[in-house]
């Protein structure tokens, strides 16, 4: 029954915004969607457009969108299906479209990890973020920045859980094979709503 009001809900925003003359997509949008975007989430909440699963695919035509903006959403999904992903961002973005990325910086969360274990350099409080961490182990850190934690409660098909590293390499790989031309790290100021701070890499590229 979920599916099929997940279903209806989606198929009745694609007729909502079907005329829009320029059209800006959010996916992953917590609870603050970006002003004059429309929003997509696997989970269907307040202000959510379109439910569905990115690694499955998105339910829009080829050349919806000008814009694409998914801030610390692609490490959610499972590191094996980044590239198809990317195809379907490139499928349905328009010529010169523009996507957006942010994930955290696997790179530099590694080497905090390595610089404590191996020197003694403790960096983590650059970040500062401890959650089920009081003590502020930079093990624990870097086990909550690689996976995340679910729930909180262990389930394990819990969305929130992460299951893909990325770096700026990495990333820009997957914008290049997808097609995107113009592709470059972005200025933390670039970051458009929710800033995750320390940890941060947000790369875009342009739709040729």
């Amino acid at each position: 029954m979920a599916n099929l009001v997940n279903a209806f809900h989606t198929a009745l925003s694609r007729f909502k915004h079907r005329k829009k003359v320029r059209r800006f997509l959010e996916i992953g949008p917590g609870v603050k969607p970006l002003p004059d975007f429309e929003t997509l989430n696997i989970l269907r909440s307040k202000g959510v457009d379109y439910v569905a699963d990115i690694a499955k695919g998105l339910p829009f035509p080829e050349n919806t969108f000008d814009l694409i903006y998914a801030s610390h959403i692609l490490e959610h999904v499972p590191w094996y299906q980044s590239e198809y992903c990317f195809s379907e961002f490139y499928r349905v973005l328009r010529h010169d479209g523009c996507l957006e990325i942010w994930v955290p910086d696997a790179v530099r969360i590694c080497k905090a990890f390595v610089e404590y274990e191996e020197h003694g350099i403790n960096n983590i409080d650059e970040d500062g973020w401890y959650k089920f961490n009081p003590e502020k182990d930079p093990c624990k850190w870097a086990a909550g920045r690689l996976y995340t934690y679910g729930d909180g409660c262990g389930s394990t098909g819990h969305p929130n859980w992460h299951r893909a590293l990325f770096s700026f390499r990495y990333l820009k790989n997957l914008f290049s094979s997808a097609g995107f031309v113009d592709v470059e790290r972005m200025d933390p100021s670039c970051v458009r709503g929710d800033h995750h701070g320390w940890i941060n890499l947000g790369v875009k590229g342009r739709k040729r």
